[in-house]
């Protein structure tokens, strides 16, 4: 006899609050699961009664037997699913355990809107990632679609909203990661400087201006987090150096000398006059 693989067989309506972000989390772990509009002939005859040769011929496409019922809220239609699934010794639970006991080993990020996207994934997921953090992420594309990276660190980075919607006041919370937020930035009129530490700030780095202005507020943010979860800044600048291929290192020197600074190779832009702030360890990069 060859004993089943775990497979779910998921009854939810459409107007089930985030569906397509479990849909896409069930793809992402390679759990499978099916559903469809008439799914009763799945109940007629259990995994264990049928013959040998058609368990082990089974193609991929066909609806293979399910091993455990998830159900979204409980209606009456619900309520029929249950009594067919007891019947057949089926498990059962609700999508808000099931997406609970995925995430109860796991480190959460949650991720505030609204995203800023870099070669089509989160910016703080593509950073975190060639930092080599390796995190999982769960996103909602451009075009509403929702997408699920498994990866093998430790991290999940999930849309706040989505954690919200889905599980409301009953999410994972002892393993969500709140970061303490150490980092901030300054915009200047060409560059943007980025600083950590909470007594007496220290010079971190600097890089120039977000392409797309509506974005750099979220995505100095990411940025920020991914220094408040110590990933370097040469690791950030390795990641982003895409944005800017016609930057060359030192264009982001800075130093100061007699209260007054200049830029590098930036046209000779003349920096605050006011007392020193800092100059940068380009030593410790």
């Amino acid at each position: 006899m060859v004993w089943p693989k775990r497979r779910i067989q998921l009854v939810a309506s459409a107007a089930t609050p985030g569906i397509e972000g479990v849909r896409a989390v069930l793809k992402g772990i390679q759990l499978e699961f099916s559903e469809a509009e008439d799914l009763s002939e799945e109940f007629t005859e259990r995994w264990f009664e049928k013959p040998f040769d058609r368990v082990a011929t089974a193609s991929s496409e066909e609806l293979a037997p399910a091993t455990e019922l998830v159900f979204g809220s409980k209606g009456a239609e619900d309520d029929l699913w249950t009594k067919k699934a007891l019947a057949r010794g089926m498990n059962q639970q609700s999508i808000q355990s099931l997406i609970h006991s995925i995430l109860e080993d796991e480190l959460i990020l949650p991720i505030s809107e609204p995203t800023v996207f870099i070669e089509g994934r989160p910016l703080i997921g593509h950073v975190l990632n060639e930092a080599g953090f390796e995190p999982t992420i769960l996103w909602q594309t451009t075009d509403g679609k929702w997408q699920c990276e498994r990866r093998q660190g430790l991290h999940w980075l999930i849309p706040e909203s989505w954690l919200v919607e889905l599980m409301e006041e009953n999410w994972p919370e002892n393993g969500t990661v709140w970061v303490e937020e150490n980092a901030t930035w300054v915009v200047r009129e060409t560059k943007i400087d980025f600083y950590q530490g909470q007594e007496g700030l220290k010079f971190i780095g600097q890089m120039p201006r977000w392409p797309e202005p509506v974005e750099e507020q979220g995505a100095c943010q990411n940025i920020a987090k991914c220094l408040d979860l110590g990933v370097s800044w040469l690791d950030i600048q390795l990641a982003l150096g895409s944005l800017w291929n016609n930057i060359t290192m030192t264009d982001n020197l800075r130093w100061n000398n007699d209260d007054f600074g200049w830029n590098a190779r930036a046209c000779g832009e003349k920096l605050s006059a006011g007392a020193a702030e800092y100059m940068e360890d380009w030593w410790n990069r």
